[in-house]
C-alpha cells in the first residue's frame, strides 16, 4: 500500500536568518515601486493618490499607473496597445476564515451568489451573456482571507463588462430564486474537491490543528452547511449573506486591476466613474496572530492513503508571519538552500541512496498572522521504506546551515536568480496576470 505522508514539527526559525535577512527592509516609499513623488490627484477629488513610476521589467513594453481611490481602493492600471484581450480584477481581502462559526463556507457561497444579477442589471445572466456575446469569460475563488474575481473580454468591450462587473460590488441582488441552485453547485464543487489529493492534504492539515482557530474551518462548504444544518436551526442563509455582504465588503478591503488597449488615462478615468461610489465600512482588516499549531499539535505523522498512485513525504514546519521582510525574503533563501540540486545538496544526497525523485522547500501562505514552512518530497518506492532516514537527513541538513548562520553569497545568488527571472518573465496572459495582481496590491504599503 502507498502512503502520503505529512509530518509537522515546530522547529524555531533560527534568530540569525531573522535578524539579518530582516534587516534589509527599503525606505516605505520604494515598496511596490511606487515613489512619493509621483503621486498627485490629477485634481480629481475621487483619487486619493497616483504613482507612475512603476517598477517594471526593461522587456515589459506595458505601461502601469497606480492609483488609491478616496474610498480606499488600490488599483493598479495596465496599458497594452497589442493585447487582443481585455481583462479586469477585484479582490475583496476576506475569505473562509472570517465565516461565522455555524455557516461553514458561506464566503464561498457569497462569491457564487454575487455574479446572479444587480439592480442595474438585474436579468441573472446578464455579465455571463455579455462575456460570452464578446469572447470573454469569468471565475472567481475564495481562499482562506481572499475573495478574488476576475474576468477576460475582447479588447472592444472593456468599459461595457466593467460596468457589469463593477455593479456586483456597488448593488447585487441575492435573488432568493438562484439560492438552491448555487448550494448544489457549491456541493457539486466540494464533491470535486474530495477527490483531489493536494485538498484531501490541506483539510487534514486544518483537522489536526488548533480545532478553535479559524484556520480550522471548512471553507468550501456544501449542502449540509449551506442548506441542511441551517434549516435545522432555524438559519436564514440568505438574511446571513446578506449580513455577511454588509459587514465585509468595504472598498478599504478592496483592491482593483484593469488591463486593456485603452491610454492610462482614459483608464484612470474609466475606474474612477465605475468604482468611486463603492462603500468605505471601514471595515479593519481580520489578523490571526496566534499560529494554529502550537506545541501540543505537532511532533505528529499522519499517513494518508491517496486517490492517485504518488508517494510523498510532507513535512510541515509553523513560522511567523513573514511578510513584513518580504524585500530580503527569508522564505525564498532557506526554500534555495533546502531545495536546491547541486552537489552536496540534501536532494543530491537522498537521490544517490535511490530514496527520492524530486524535493522543493519554501514558504506557504497561511494568513495575516501565521505561515507554514514546507518541504515536499516525491519518493521512490525505497524511499517509502527509508522516511525516518530521510527526515534524519533534512534536520541534520538543517541544523548545517544553523551552524553555518547566514551567508551574504547565498543571499546575492537569491536576488540575482530572481533578477533574471523578472528581467526575462515571459508576458503572462491578462485574466491571469489581472487576478494575481489584485491579490497582491493589499500588501502595497505605499499607496
Amino acid at each position: 500500500m502507498r502512503y502520503r505522508l505529512a509530518w509537522l514539527l515546530h522547529p524555531a526559525l533560527p534568530s540569525t536568518f531573522r535578524s539579518v535577512l530582516g534587516a534589509r527592509l527599503p525606505p516605505p516609499e520604494r515598496l511596490c515601486g511606487f515613489q512619493k513623488k509621483t503621486y498627485s490627484k490629477m485634481n480629481n477629488p475621487a483619487i486619493k493618490r497616483i504613482g507612475n513610476h512603476i517598477t517594471k521589467s526593461p522587456e515589459d513594453k506595458r505601461e502601469y499607473r497606480g492609483l488609491e481611490l478616496a474610498n480606499g481602493i488600490k488599483v493598479l492600471l495596465i496599458s497594452d496597445p497589442t493585447t487582443d484581450k481585455s481583462s479586469a480584477a477585484l479582490d475583496v481581502h476576506i475569505g473562509s476564515l472570517s465565516d461565522p462559526p455555524n455557516i461553514a463556507g458561506l464566503s464561498h457561497f457569497c462569491e457564487h451568489m454575487l455574479f446572479l444579477g444587480t439592480k442595474k442589471y438585474p436579468k441573472e445572466n446578464e455579465y455571463s451573456q455579455f462575456l460570452s456575446e464578446h469572447a470573454g469569460s469569468s471565475n472567481a475563488f475564495t481562499s482562506g482571507e481572499h475573495t478574488n474575481y476576475y474576468f477576460d473580454v475582447s479588447h472592444e468591450h472593456l468599459e461595457g463588462a466593467l460596468d457589469r462587473f463593477a455593479q456586483f460590488f456597488l448593488c447585487p441582488l441575492f435573488d432568493e430564486s438562484c439560492k438552491d441552485r448555487e448550494v448544489n453547485a457549491v456541493d457539486s464543487e466540494h464533491e470535486k474537491n474530495v477527490m483531489n489529493d493536494a485538498w484531501r492534504l490541506f483539510q487534514l492539515e486544518k483537522a489536526t490543528g488548533n480545532p478553535k482557530h479559524p484556520f480550522s474551518k471548512f471553507g468550501t462548504g456544501n449542502k449540509y452547511t449551506l442548506e441542511t444544518r441551517p434549516n435545522q436551526e432555524g438559519i436564514d442563509v440568505r438574511q446571513e449573506l446578506l449580513k455577511f455582504h454588509s459587514a465585509y465588503y468595504s472598498s478599504n478591503l478592496m483592491a482593483v486591476c484593469v488591463l486593456g488597449r485603452e491610454s492610462l488615462d482614459d483608464l484612470t478615468n474609466l475606474v474612477v466613474k465605475l468604482f468611486s461610489e463603492v462603500e468605505n465600512k471601514n471595515v479593519p482588516l481580520p489578523e490571526f496572530p496566534e499560529h494554529p499549531f502550537q506545541e501540543e499539535h505537532l511532533k505528529q505523522l499522519y499517513k494518508i492513503v491517496p486517490i492517485k498512485d504518488i508517494r510523498n513525504l510532507y513535512v510541515t514546519f509553523p513560522i511567523p508571519d513573514l511578510q513584513k521582510y518580504y524585500k530580503s525574503n527569508p522564505g525564498h533563501y532557506l526554500g534555495h538552500l533546502i531545495g536546491h540540486e547541486g552537489p552536496g545538496s540534501l536532494l543530491s544526497e537522498l537521490k544517490s541512496k535511490g530514496w527520492v525523485n524530486t524535493l522543493v522547500g519554501g514558504q506557504k501562505e497561511g494568513a495575516r498572522g501565521f505561515m507554514f514552512f514546507i518541504i515536499n518530497v516525491d519518493l521512490t518506492e525505497e524511499g517509502l521504506l527509508h522516511v525516518e532516514d530521510i527526515i534524519l537527513h533534512m534536520f541534520q541538513y538543517i541544523q548545517k546551515l544553523r551552524a553555518e548562520g547566514p551567508q551574504e553569497w547565498v543571499f546575492q545568488e537569491c536576488k540575482d536568480l530572481n533578477a533574471v527571472a523578472f528581467r526575462f518573465k515571459d508576458k503572462e496572459r491578462p485574466r491571469g496576470y489581472t487576478s494575481k495582481i489584485a491579490g497582491i496590491l493589499h500588501g502595497c504599503h505605499s499607496f
